[in-house]
């Protein structure tokens, strides 16, 4: 009988110590690190418990303080241990320091620089660390966790106050009926100035007018002091529930820049206006942006069909139709060529020169710009083709005529180049191992007949006419014997332009026709 009640209380007894068991190990499981009998509530103390950088438990006291640490942070990627440094570095200098290099006794007590009522000990306890964060003005329980939570968040909002008073822009919170409801220091010194009262009574006067979008608008306000600058701001608003917040950027560098460039702008379009070669200006998507009045003086095209912007090939395909376009044997070829200019050449630059049927011709030339644009110039260049046709040919006529004479002439330039020479002066003298006149200084060539003929002094003369600052320009004459007995009458001049001629010819004979070449005329080493 005794051993039927015996069982079920042994029963009993076995089954509480199991579950005993289970809660122990499972509470050794929950809490690794965490040495035998070491208390961790804390109290009424914040109290944390890290391991390897990680937290591994807190109490009630310090998940609320990490939770108004959380409230507001604005950085990714911070962990617990990273906000619990951030919090107690300001407070205990040198916390890193401290942390980093256990004692010999695994426990250190600090107090808050700027606060000695607040304390903080750390634990070490086998791999973990256990931090408890305390009051000595509480009084324990929720009164310690409420005034660390407390203080956590005063310093963020003075933070935050000294941002916002302190920042450069305008910052201010309307009501939906556009009441000035609370402003920054900015504003309220704008106002300030405006109004040259220190003290403003509420609500304060808006200073920027309401808007119904919340798009930046650039507004100007009048210059503080009764002065006459204004003072330029990019002005934006942001609902924020029934109210809206106001930001006023300063604006007036910009402002400057984007005036500055106006006026760049106006300035260029004043000279495009007067340049009497035609502009037209394309963009990356080669459409025209620019052209001046020129351009349809000289191309005849619209400028309807100009306003119009048109492409490029648009704008050839036109130039075409009006005939101020040369017809290339292959149009097809060349037109591409001109569209994918950028990779023309070298320097991607296209110029040539139109000659069109009405008798025009046109110097074109195409410049592309490293932003993608296109700068296409058209230059009338008729009158200065005709002259330089006409000045050729009448180099060309005087050639002739010269050639055409039996006395050998040369002419050396200012410069002391030989620059112009008959039939007659090759039949007679030559110039050795060199293709061009220029290679014969008049220096070189009087060295040359002073030692064909027998009369230095002739040649000194001669010499001597040449100079700019010669005292006569009397022409100078005489003859010239070589050293075969030959005669030759010499007679050199300057002419207007300060060139020297001189001119050989046989005495009394109708030129130098048929006579072998003499001694050449040879360049000094």
């Amino acid at each position: 009988m005794q051993t039927v009640f015996l069982f079920p209380l042994i029963l009993v007894a076995t089954s509480a110590l199991t579950v005993a068991a289970v809660l122990l190990i499972a509470g050794a499981l929950r809490r690794p690190g965490r040495a035998q009998g070491a208390p961790f509530d804390g109290g009424g103390d914040a109290a944390f418990l890290f391991e390897g950088g990680a937290l591994i438990d807190c109490n009630a006291a310090g998940a609320a303080l990490l939770d108004s640490l959380r409230t507001g942070d604005g950085a990714a990627g911070v962990d617990e241990w990273g906000r619990i440094l951030r919090y107690l570095a300001p407070r205990f200098p040198g916390i890193d320091e401290h942390l980093a290099t256990p004692p010999a006794a695994q426990t250190a007590r600090m107090t808050s620089a700027d606060d000695p009522q607040l304390g903080l000990t750390a634990d070490w306890i086998g791999s973990a660390l256990r931090l408890t964060l305390g009051d000595s003005r509480a009084g324990g329980g929720t009164l310690t966790l409420d005034r660390l939570s407390y203080r956590a968040m005063q310093d963020e909002l003075a933070l935050l106050r000294r941002i916002t008073e302190t920042a450069p822009v305008m910052v201010w919170r309307e009501s939906p009926d556009g009441q000035i409801t609370w402003a920054n220091g900015a504003y309220l010194r704008r106002i300030a100035e405006r109004s040259g009262k220190e003290v403003m009574a509420w609500p304060l006067p808006p200073l920027f007018p309401a808007t119904d979008d919340d798009d930046s608008r650039r507004i100007a306000l009048p210059g503080a002091g009764g002065q006459s600058a204004q003072a330029w701001f990019d002005v934006r608003h942001v609902a924020m529930g029934g109210d809206r917040l106001g930001y006023a950027l300063p604006a007036d560098e910009l402002q400057r820049a984007e005036r500055t460039k106006q006026e760049f702008i106006q300035t260029l379009t004043k000279t495009f206006a007067t340049l009497p070669i035609g502009l037209a200006v394309f963009d990356r998507a080669r459409r025209l942006q620019i052209f001046n009045p020129a351009l349809t003086d000289l191309t005849g095209l619209e400028p309807e069909f100009l306003l119009s912007r048109p492409g490029l090939e648009g704008f050839l395909n036109r130039m075409r139709d009006k005939r101020v376009l040369p017809e290339p044997r292959d149009w097809r070829s060349w037109r591409r060529r001109l569209l994918d200019i950028e990779s023309s050449g070298p320097s991607g630059d296209f110029e040539e020169t139109w000659t069109l049927p009405t008798g025009q011709t046109f110097r074109v030339s195409a410049n592309p710009h490293p932003d993608g644009a296109l700068a296409f110039l058209i230059e009338d260049i008729t009158s200065e083709t005709h002259l330089t046709r006409n000045v050729r040919a009448e180099m060309e006529t005087s050639q002739s005529v010269l050639n055409q004479l039996d006395t050998a002439i040369a002419v050396f330039a200012p410069n002391g180049q030989l620059v112009l020479t008959n039939t007659a002066f090759s039949r007679l003298w030559t110039l050795e191992g060199e293709d061009t006149l220029g290679a014969v200084t008049l220096p070189e060539a009087l060295e040359n007949w002073r030692e064909a003929g027998d009369d230095p002094a002739l040649w000194s003369r001669i010499g001597a006419l040449s100079r700019p600052g010669a005292r006569t320009a009397e022409p100078v004459t005489g003859v010239m014997r070589l050293t075969d007995g030959e005669r030759l009458n010499v007679e050199a001049r300057r002419t207007s332009t300060g060139a020297l001629m001189i001119a050989f010819a046989q005495p009394g004979a109708p030129g130098v026709t048929g006579h072998p070449a003499r001694q050449g005329l040879r360049a000094s080493a």
